[in-house]
């Protein structure tokens, strides 16, 4: 176990250099997707994927569409898994181009799922990728979305969806729990602390945390040490256990099923950590959460 060396020293300076690289970031124009990734049942219909911007000119965004590959476990190669003009089509948008006023915040892509319902298909996917952006207008936070369509048949498909969580000492937020392309009895925690509901920081970055769900749904596991996907300035960041006073890389907690959603006992929350000159810093001054931590489906 570690502990946590100046706290308030680091949040202190964390939030200067949050505010600094914001305005510094906000400079500059900028076109974003808010989530690298989304999930949408295959009887969903028409869904809209926002594509946010920060720009003060007018500009054109262009993108297209890659379809999903998994790797076939029986030969090890790589097949289709979710094809254009099969499992879903582009709506409204032949040209595959945006146009954005100068000002304007956020366009929507359209894209119709087709419904295989009463099919075990297994789940599907594809990536909407920015191809280009015009008058100096960059790419921010994420320049793709992986859309995942949940098959109606998924075993978890019950729990996934928002939670209201709130944790020992009052702080409410919004978790969420999506789906893992790759495995069935995996789901991907988004919000595991405050600071990573959503977007952070404005910037569209969103962190997951992958969790071992029981077949019959029973308990939640979570296991310490998992190094997230995305760093802060050039450094690793990693969900550790918290106790109320020290951290855990190692061990895992549980949260285990109640009447309206989960439920986190015992004395071990969360607390994302990322490691400089051999000090453990918070990654931002929400990035800790103490247990029990309860999880309401909205």
């Amino acid at each position: 176990m570690k502990k946590i060396y100046l706290i308030s020293i680091v949040l202190l300076a964390l939030a200067g250099i949050s505010c600094s690289r914001l305005a510094d970031f906000t400079e500059i124009p900028y076109v974003y997707f808010p989530s690298p990734t989304i999930s949408v049942y295959e009887d969903t219909g028409v869904v809209e994927i926002p594509v946010k911007a920060v720009a003060d000119v007018a500009f054109t965004l262009t993108f297209d569409t890659e379809d999903g590959v998994k790797t076939d476990k029986a030969t090890g190669l790589p097949v289709p898994n979710g094809a254009e003009g099969t499992d879903y089509d582009i709506v409204d948008n032949d040209s595959r181009i945006l146009v954005f006023a100068a000002g304007e915040t956020q366009k929507t892509i359209k894209v119709k799922i087709t419904d295989f319902t009463g099919t075990l298909t297994g789940n599907k996917d594809f990536t909407i990728r920015m191809t280009g952006s015009g008058n100096e207008v960059s790419k921010g936070g994420y320049s793709y979305c992986k859309v995942t369509i949940i098959d109606n048949d998924h075993p978890l498909k019950s729990i996934f969806g928002e939670y209201t969580a709130t944790d020992a000492d009052g702080q409410g937020w919004t978790l969420t729990l999506a789906a893992d392309p790759d495995n069935w009895y995996t789901t991907f925690i988004d919000g595991i602390v405050p600071t990573f509901a959503g977007d952070w920081v404005g910037k569209g970055i969103r962190h997951y945390v992958p969790a071992n769900v029981a077949e019959d749904l029973s308990t939640i596991t979570v296991n310490f040490g998992y190094k997230l996907a995305d760093k802060y300035n050039g450094d690793d960041i990693v969900i550790y256990g918290y106790d109320g006073q020290y951290v855990y890389s190692g061990g895992s907690v549980s949260f285990h099923k109640t009447a309206d959603g989960y439920k986190l006992d015992g004395n071990k929350g969360f607390a994302a950590i990322h490691e400089e000159g051999g000090k453990l810093y918070l990654a931002a001054s929400n990035a800790i959460v103490t247990a029990p931590i309860t999880l309401v489906k909205k």
